[in-house]
């Protein structure tokens, strides 16, 4: 049982961790059609969730394997995906360098267009409609 638990560890880091990043990246650079800011700000903040899940992840999920790992077997596996940590974080860290703006914290700005003023009640005071 612990064989299937640490070969579960090291391929939910191996596939799931970059699948969290990627998806988080696309969504990241992705100019999604959110008409209103609600929406706008639910896409940033999914999108904020997936790229610090995949960090975390990241990094929690090697050495938690390195700790738990008894065979000499699981522990290379383990030292490997430690290796590969830090390139992942290199390569999120070369794809932030090409952004204009920081990866997490960003939501897509309001699309939704201004109102058209089509009727005009006049303001008490005799002023007239404003802006003619």
């Amino acid at each position: 049982m612990k064989r299937l638990g640490l070969g579960g560890l090291f391929f939910a880091w191996l596939y799931g961790v970059p699948f969290l990043l990627l998806v988080g990246l696309i969504r990241r650079v992705a100019r999604p059609y959110t008409p209103s800011a609600d929406e706008a700000q639910a896409f940033g903040v999914t999108t904020d969730a997936l790229l610090t899940t995949g960090l975390v992840l990241n990094a929690v999920l090697p050495v938690l394997g390195l700790l738990l790992a008894g065979e000499a077997l699981w522990r290379r596996h383990f030292a490997g995906a430690l290796g590969g940590t830090v390139l992942l974080y290199v390569a999120v860290a070369l794809v932030s360098s090409l952004t204009t703006s920081g990866l997490t914290g960003h939501i897509p700005a309001d699309q939704e267009p201004d109102p058209v003023v089509t009727q005009c009640i006049p303001i008490s005071g005799g002023r007239g409609c404003p802006g003619g």
